[in-house]
């Protein structure tokens, strides 16, 4: 069997056993010549499975307008399709009823054989 078709087939397994429907805001600085504009745009729905993973100690992160909790235990598994970002310009976050307010912080494409079969992401629960 094709090695990249089996792990396809094993990540929709694996998402399939506790499913969690989301829509991504995007937020996205944009170069105007001159100053930065920030578009928001929606991608979804997308299928994923959202779990915890390492250090679970939510932190209190102060800033000038106010104080936050921050949980860094979390993390998301996508198929290969999930249009999910990050970087210095690009902000993606999402709700999840019953769960809350997530901020996606690294994504890492799982490669096989050099095609892209899935995505995982770590993210930050804000309250």
């Amino acid at each position: 069997m094709d090695m990249v078709a089996l792990r396809r087939q094993h990540i929709a397994w694996t998402i399939a056993q506790n499913p969690t429907t989301i829509t991504v805001q995007r937020t996205e600085r944009v170069d105007r010549g001159g100053y930065f504009d920030e578009v928001k745009t929606q991608h979804g729905p997308i299928t994923v499975r959202i779990f915890t993973a390492g250090n679970r100690i939510p932190q209190e992160v102060s800033g000038l307008a106010g104080t936050k909790q921050v949980d860094r235990g979390w993390a998301l598994l996508a198929d290969e399709r999930a249009d999910l970002r990050v970087g210095p310009n690009i902000k993606d976050e999402f709700d999840v009823p019953g769960l809350g307010h997530f901020l996606v912080k690294a994504v890492y494409p799982q490669v096989v054989q050099g095609q892209v079969v899935g995505m995982q992401a770590d993210l930050e629960k804000v309250s």
